[in-house]
């Protein structure tokens, strides 16, 4: 009799457990919900080796804003990617959640050409910008969703090292060293829907441009 009790309760244990598994709401079953998944690439190394301009560093504080954010996207929100590195809308959830997660100085933009632009900075300013890139991330690597973004934004032909600014008072053209840093950051996003299923990648790329404040050729 006791044998048959401890059976019972063994089997009202695995059914209880086999439920919960069951209710998880995990968007690989196609239940309603948002997955984030870690990167399992360098995303630093990968930007510096495709371009020359921007210096990117680890930023462990860029990369948990994205991630917090991620959570917040919607099958709608990840449905949307293609194979493009296009910067996202400001309607998508990642993109509001992230803007009240990074500093105001971080600049956050949305710009469809997927390009960050320092024109009109002045000398002696530092200046930072951010944007949000989403990629269809089927039969895609993380590492080649970065190269697409980093050939979007084009860094070594869209930031000049050296800008020109004229001289009104003395009536000439000045020029002045620029210089560039970064941060960025990827993640995994699946989603769920009424078993429908999306999955993207969400990447944040933040570039600081700093100008010199003295001449470095006057003509």
């Amino acid at each position: 009799m006791k044998l048959n009790k401890m059976l019972a309760l063994a089997l009202s244990g695995v059914m209880a457990v086999s439920m919960l598994a069951g209710c998880s709401g995990a968007p690989s079953n196609g239940e309603e919900g948002t997955e984030v998944q870690p990167t399992t690439s360098n995303a630093v190394s990968v930007m510096n080796d495709a371009q020359d301009v921007v210096k990117f560093a680890a930023d462990s504080d860029f990369e948990t804003a994205l991630a917090a954010a991620a959570k917040d996207a919607k099958y709608t929100d990840v449905n949307g990617a293609n194979y493009s590195a296009v910067g996202v809308a400001t309607t998508d959830k990642v993109y509001a959640s992230l803007a009240k997660k990074l500093p105001v100085s971080d600049g956050l933009v949305s710009s469809s050409a997927a390009q960050i632009s320092f024109a009109g900075a002045a000398a002696g300013t530092v200046t930072t910008k951010t944007t949000l890139f989403k990629i269809e991330n089927e039969g895609l690597t993380e590492e080649a969703a970065l190269k697409l973004v980093a050939n979007k934004m084009d860094m070594d032909d869209t930031y000049p090292t050296v800008i020109s600014q004229w001289n009104a008072h003395d009536n000439k053209l000045e020029y002045y060293e620029a210089s560039y840093t970064g941060s960025v950051s990827i993640v995994t996003v699946n989603a769920a829907d009424e078993g429908k299923t999306a999955s993207a990648y969400y990447i944040a790329v933040s570039v600081t441009q700093s100008i010199a404040r003295d001449t470095i050729v006057t003509k």
